[in-house]
């Protein structure tokens, strides 16, 4: 679904708010889908864990970014997109500290992300959607088989589990059956 432009943002953190800082909104009200996501105790991460979950962080920084060209098209799912998008948000700056706090770098977010579906319409807008959810649940996959840690794999798992139950709403609202799949995250 998306990969970075190479140019990465201008500004500064690039990471956002962190959940509970002044920019982030805490009197927002909170859908199951975006739960507010606890920054996990600071532990060693190991290089593949490391790398895996700066992917997962790419993936999350691609779907708070592909969403607005979700929202131009299906305004009729403008709440369950603004939901998705802050689900987004809070795993994304979950993820950043996480990394953080390991001593490893938080990648900065490109400027802009290229995506397999041309946008034109309601449904192809539902298409990217999709496909934003399953490449987030494939890079939250890849965390979970990449460590042995469990504090790190229930923190992928949640990512995981989030990226799932989102899917399966737009596989719905697109008509699709069923809507879930067995094992999400799988190519």
């Amino acid at each position: 679904m998306t990969s970075p432009t190479p140019t990465p943002t201008p500004h500064s953190s690039g990471s956002g708010a962190a959940p509970g800082s002044a920019g982030a909104s805490p009197s927002s009200s909170l859908s199951p889908l975006s739960t507010p996501v606890s920054t996990p105790p600071p532990g060693p991460l190991g290089p593949d864990s490391q790398t895996a979950m700066q992917a997962a962080l790419v993936a999350e920084q691609a779907a708070v970014w592909a969403y607005a060209l979700v929202a131009a098209h299906a305004r009729d799912q403008s709440a369950m997109i603004a939901d998705a998008r802050s689900g987004h948000l809070l795993r994304r700056d979950a993820t950043a500290a996480r990394l953080t706090a390991a001593g490893a770098s938080a990648p900065e977010p490109a400027a802009a992300y290229q995506v397999a579906v041309d946008v034109q319409d309601q449904n192809s807008a539902w298409q990217l959607a999709q496909d934003i959810e399953s490449d987030v649940a494939a890079a939250w996959r890849v965390v979970i088989g990449s460590s042995d840690d469990a504090e790190v794999r229930g923190f992928a798992l949640t990512g995981l589990s989030e990226a799932a139950v989102r899917l399966a709403m737009w596989k719905q609202i697109a008509g699709i059956n069923p809507p879930t799949i067995a094992f999400p995250g799988q190519p």
